[in-house]
């Protein structure tokens, strides 16, 4: 009987015993993770032992299994990581043996330009980078865990999004850069479109606000000091829009305002929620002028409201707010004009 085990081990047995079994179907090595997934005390994984522990246990020319989302502490104690955090041990291991490419095989043939529960049969996404992959991930596509791309982007390492069901089809491949690919075929305007619904924009505001120095800052030192993630926060002279997710800030909303009013004086703070955000993801958008005009044109001429804009300096995405009843119908536009139809801006 196994006693004094965290919550970590119990949950990490059943990964642990279906690597056995596959193992032994497959006349393999098994090797545990938690006697190669190192990790330090912060939860960061030590990649100079977890590398020299993985030489120890390989005989060369055997295949071997080793069982996902997990690995352990200096003191040997389970660590499991987040949801998906398969993906992750691939990407260490890739990491760890110096791999040529990283193989992920999931149920679906790489990844999608956008989600096939809003937009009706998307195209898959051929090539790209990983900035790209990690906007995309970060609105809200959810294909492979955001924490894969570190360890397999520090070594420029390609990751190949395959289906088991489909072992034929080339998948989506992930790269430091698509240069090479450019050359050949040139980007798509965009290459791809998600978003997340269910934010709130606090509106702070404030004469002479843009010229009040380390204002800004002491704001959002009040959302950082209730935990709070800021998404953005766009600025106007005498005003400045602080967006969050709307759960983050339901239980603390008014002890929020209060301490915005009483620290910084603001002449008057507003809060608007139901907005959603959708991110336009595109190496090729920096080669199209007037793109950002041609994009609102169309949502204007069906009839939906920009609430926000952000985009940033390097030109890869464009994150613009509108109603979450719009949510649906914007990502159809956008989809409908630019790849369905294949519209030039």
């Amino acid at each position: 009987m196994v006693k004094n085990v965290n919550i970590d081990y119990l949950v990490s047995r059943g990964e642990y015993l279906t690597g056995r079994c596959l193992a032994e179907y497959l006349e393999a090595d098994f090797i545990d993770a938690k006697e190669i997934i190192l990790f330090d005390y912060n939860g960061k994984v030590n990649f100079e032992k977890s590398k020299k522990a993985l030489e120890a246990r390989i005989n060369n020319g055997k295949k071997i299994v080793i069982p996902g989302f997990y690995g352990a502490f200096p003191n040997e104690k389970i660590k499991i990581m987040s949801r998906g955090g398969s993906d992750i041990t691939g990407a260490i291991i890739a990491n760890l043996v110096d791999a040529e490419i990283y193989e992920n095989w999931t149920d679906i043939s790489g990844l999608l330009v956008a989600d096939p529960r809003i937009v009706e049969k998307p195209k898959r996404i051929q090539y790209i980078s990983y900035n790209e992959l990690r906007e995309l991930s970060y609105m809200g596509a959810n294909v492979l865990h955001d924490e894969t791309i570190f360890p397999v982007k520090a070594k420029n390492i390609p990751i190949n999004i395959r289906n088991t069901n489909e072992p034929e089809n080339e998948g989506t491949l992930i790269m430091d850069n698509c240069h090479e690919q450019d050359k050949i075929k040139a980007p798509d305007f965009l290459t791809g479109i998600a978003g997340k619904k269910d934010f709130s924009v606090i509106t702070c505001t404030k004469a002479h606000l843009s010229s009040e120095i380390g204002i800004l800052r002491k704001a959002l030192q009040v959302f950082e000091d209730f935990n709070i993630s800021v998404e953005s926060v766009p600025a106007g002279i005498d005003t400045f829009n602080i967006i969050v997710q709307t759960q983050d800030i339901e239980k603390n909303c008014y002890d929020i305002i209060g301490r915005l009013k009483e620290e910084l004086h603001f002449e008057s703070i507003s809060i608007i929620d139901n907005l959603s955000l959708v991110a336009v993801v595109g190496r090729g958008m920096s080669k199209k002028p007037g793109m950002s005009g041609k994009l609102f044109a169309e949502l204007g001429l069906h009839g939906i409201n920009i609430k926000t804009i952000n985009q940033g300096i390097d030109e890869i995405n464009i994150i613009i707010g509108i109603d979450n009843h719009d949510f649906e119908k914007t990502i159809n536009c956008i989809y409908d004009k630019f790849i369905r139809r294949g519209e030039e801006i």
